[in-house]
C-alpha cells in the first residue's frame, strides 16, 4: 500500500522493515527481566518460560511494569525505518512517551483487546496512528491482529458495550474484516479510528508487541491519558 491506500484503507503493512539489530535491544531488556524470576531461561519464547509465565500470571504484571518505560522502547519510536514511514502518513508526527508493551501468554482472554478504536482509549485529535510491531511471527493461532478495512472513514464510533473496563462499538461488523499475519521485522501501521482487534492465542508461544502511537503536532491537543509527546 502507498499512502493513497493508506488513506483508503487505513492500514499499511510494512514487511521486512525492522531488521534483527533494531529490535536486539527489546529481546536482550526483556530476557534480563524474564531472569530476575527465571534465571535459566534461553530467550524470551524459552518452553520453561512460557509455561512459568502461564502459571504465575502475576509476573507477566512485573516483567510489564519494569520495561514499559524504558528508553530502549522510545528509541524504537525514533527508528528512522518507523518514522520514515510515519511521515508518509502525518504531517510533523511526535511520539507519545506512553508506549504499551503486550506479553499475552496462550489462551489467556483477560486482557484479549477485541474490536475498539484505539482513539476511543486514547482521545487525541483527528491526526493520529498506532505502529504494531511483533516481536515474533505472529499468525492467526500466535494472536494476529484483524482489521475492519476503511472503518476509519467512519470517524470517532460510540463504543456502547461495556465488558469489564472495557468499552466496545456495536452494530457495525457488516464490513470487510481482514486478519494482518506478520512475519518479525514487520509493522503494521493504522489510523486511530480503524476499528481493529486482538486475535487469542492459541499457539505454544507468547505474543510479545509494541505499540507505538504518534500523532500531528499540528493537529491540535494531544490526549490527557498520555505523558507528553517527543519530537521525530
Amino acid at each position: 500500500m502507498n499512502d493513497t491506500d493508506y488513506d483508503r484503507h487505513g492500514w499499511h503493512l510494512s514487511k521486512g522493515l525492522l531488521a534483527p539489530e533494531d529490535l536486539s535491544a527489546i529481546d536482550t531488556l526483556i530476557l534480563d527481566k524474564i531472569r530476575e524470576h527465571l534465571p535459566q531461561a534461553k530467550s524470551i519464547q524459552d518452553r520453561a518460560w512460557v509455561e512459568f509465565a502461564i502459571r504465575k500470571p502475576e509476573v507477566i504484571t512485573l516483567v510489564y511494569d519494569s520495561i514499559r518505560d524504558h528508553p530502549a522502547i522510545l528509541d524504537l519510536g525514533r527508528n528512522p525505518k518507523i518514522t520514515a514511514v510515519v511521515k508518509d502518513f502525518l504531517d510533523a508526527p511526535v511520539l507519545y512517551r506512553k508506549v504499551p508493551l503486550r506479553i499475552d501468554v496462550p489462551f489467556e482472554n483477560k486482557e484479549l483487546a477485541f474490536w475498539h478504536q484505539d482513539d476511543f482509549y486514547v482521545q487525541g485529535n483527528k491526526k493520529e496512528l498506532t505502529v504494531w510491531i511483533p516481536l515474533q511471527d505472529t499468525y492467526a493461532h500466535t494472536g494476529a491482529l484483524s482489521v475492519m478495512t476503511s472503518s476509519h472513514k467512519t470517524g470517532p464510533i460510540p463504543h456502547t458495550y461495556k465488558v469489564g473496563k472495557k468499552s466496545l462499538p456495536t452494530g457495525i461488523f457488516d464490513q470487510p474484516i481482514s486478519i494482518v499475519e506478520m512475519e518479525r521485522g514487520g509493522a503494521l501501521f493504522f489510523s486511530s479510528y480503524l476499528v481493529h482487534s486482538s486475535n487469542l492465542n492459541i499457539s505454544d508461544q507468547i505474543r510479545y508487541s509494541i505499540q507505538l502511537r504518534y500523532s500531528s503536532s499540528n493537529a491540535g491537543s494531544h490526549s490527557k491519558l498520555m505523558k507528553g509527546t517527543i519530537n521525530v
